[in-house]
């Protein structure tokens, strides 16, 4: 794996369980790996129990004989490998998991393994859980500015944690990223949610947000994001919030834009006139409570 970021950045394997924004965040961290960012290595060292060996190698989507191909896979001078497991939403596919245990089982030091996602606990035997918010503190002091940039992307792109302009909502992953941290705040980490958007018109969307379910076994019924003001679709959008089947509080009208979509109940925040806020999406979420 070169060491120029941009290069590990285009690096994606097709077929194998990472989706492409997913290597994405995977390429950047093992970037600073690589160039021995001293906090970082210490956070994936103290929970994969592997002392004061140095890191000698860090590979991006190795294949794992016929298990597949991991997400991130690490070894140490003494011999000692830690694979990680790398997710940047809730629910994300760990059918691979107990093949690549398997294989990694056979090498001849016993490994470690780390999932790094959302989730501070409640994850699978033998993984040891590491967060991107512990990401976010190992880089908290470092100046240097790629590491700034990094801290920014994981802070917004990933966490949901930063305020997205409505540029970057309309032509980033920032939107998606904010509609699911609200969620996991909202109704805790049993919350399921994917991304669901229009198909694009001329670079402009009718609608895109997040659909999701408050409880985790429960069907996706809600949905909220942006929904354009007009048809012939312009240039404004509103936020909202939208229920397939209970009632919300404030309810509106709903929009034109989406004609097409047999949801009756809406709310909405109206025109998006500054950047949306993760305060804004979970004044959306308090609306779910109606009482009938």
């Amino acid at each position: 794996m070169a060491d120029n970021l941009f290069t590990m950045l285009s690096a994606y394997k097709q077929g194998s369980g990472a989706t492409p924004f997913e290597n994405y965040c995977t390429s950047g961290l093992a970037y600073f790996l690589k160039r021995g960012h001293r906090m970082l290595r210490a956070l994936i060292a103290h929970a994969a129990g592997t002392g004061s060996e140095e890191l000698a190698l860090v590979e991006v989507q190795p294949r794992l004989a016929e298990a597949g191909v991991a997400d991130l896979l690490l070894t140490y001078e003494g011999g000692k490998r830690v694979l990680v497991e790398v997710q940047v939403e809730s629910g994300a596919d760990e059918s691979l998991l107990p093949g690549l245990e398997a294989v990694a089982r056979e090498w001849a030091q016993q490994p470690a393994f780390v999932m790094l996602g959302l989730r501070a606990g409640d994850v699978p035997a033998p993984w040891l859980p590491i967060t991107w918010m512990d990401v976010l503190e190992a880089l908290d002091d470092d100046p240097d500015p790629v590491s700034v940039e990094f801290k920014e992307f994981v802070l917004r792109d990933i966490l949901g944690l930063g305020e997205v302009p409505l540029d970057e909502a309309l032509s980033s992953n920032r939107l998606y990223a904010l509609g699911g941290g609200a969620v996991r705040r909202f109704f805790g980490e049993t919350g399921r949610y994917v991304n669901s958007a229009s198909r694009p018109l001329n670079g402009q969307f009718r609608y895109l947000g997040t659909t999701f379910a408050p409880d985790g076994a429960g069907e996706m019924n809600y949905w909220m994001g942006l929904v354009n003001e007009t048809v012939p679709l312009g240039e404004h959008y509103h936020l909202m919030l939208a229920s397939k089947e209970k009632p919300l509080l404030f309810p509106v009208d709903q929009p034109r834009a989406t004609g097409d979509w047999k949801w009756p109940h809406w709310t909405g925040m109206g025109r998006v006139v500054r950047p949306v806020t993760p305060a804004m999406y979970e004044g959306l979420l308090e609306r779910t409570k109606r009482k009938e």
